[in-house]
């Protein structure tokens, strides 16, 4: 059975799960908001300095990990479907589109001082993504990928508080986009 096939949400299997996947599903299983707080936004601002360097590699690693983690995720994506590991690794379309999920993050780094901005690019972006047949959950499974691909791109810079600070900024960010994907269903 892959990622997606069920709509029920499984419950928490440590041994098949990272801690950072574990974090992220009890958040999801109504566990509370996290708070994403200004110490926070700033940990976030100044590691994604670092980031910002390597987005492209991060870009096509989060979603390489993402589709060896959930294959059937890469159904979705009807250019990426049937095609390795391999092929994916060279593949321009994955490469664009991790840029484009990556500008996605910076412009809502950019935003972080100005929330009313920030909500109304999620919100929209959300949205759009029920055009994609996109459910709400899958943001869900790319979060702990990306967070791995990161990980590296900072180092020694990577702390546990520089990890709870990406952790509660993507909590926070997909759960903006998953509440406008609701809405408009």
């Amino acid at each position: 059975m892959g990622c997606l096939l069920s709509r029920e949400k499984p419950p928490i299997d440590s041994r098949k799960t990272n801690t950072l996947e574990i974090e992220i599903q009890s958040h999801n299983n109504g566990m509370g908001d996290p708070e994403f707080t200004e110490v926070q936004k700033q940990l976030v601002k100044t590691t994604w300095d670092v980031v910002r360097d390597d987005i492209s590699k991060v870009g096509v690693i989060t979603f390489l990990r993402l589709f060896e983690k959930c294959p059937d995720v890469q159904d979705l994506f009807v250019p990426f479907r049937g095609l390795t590991s391999e092929e994916l690794r060279h593949n321009v379309g994955l490469r664009e589109h991790g840029l484009r999920v990556m500008g996605t993050i910076e412009k809502c780094i950019t935003r972080l001082d100005k929330p009313e901005k920030l909500i109304a690019m999620l919100e929209t972006l959300g949205e759009k993504h029920i055009m994609f047949d996109t459910k709400a959950e899958y943001f869900d499974l790319l979060s702990p990928q990306l967070i791995q691909a990161i990980k590296p791109a900072i180092g020694d810079q990577w702390t546990p508080a520089v990890e709870q600070a990406w952790i509660n900024f993507l909590l926070y960010i997909t759960g903006i986009m998953k509440n406008a994907m609701l809405q408009a269903t």
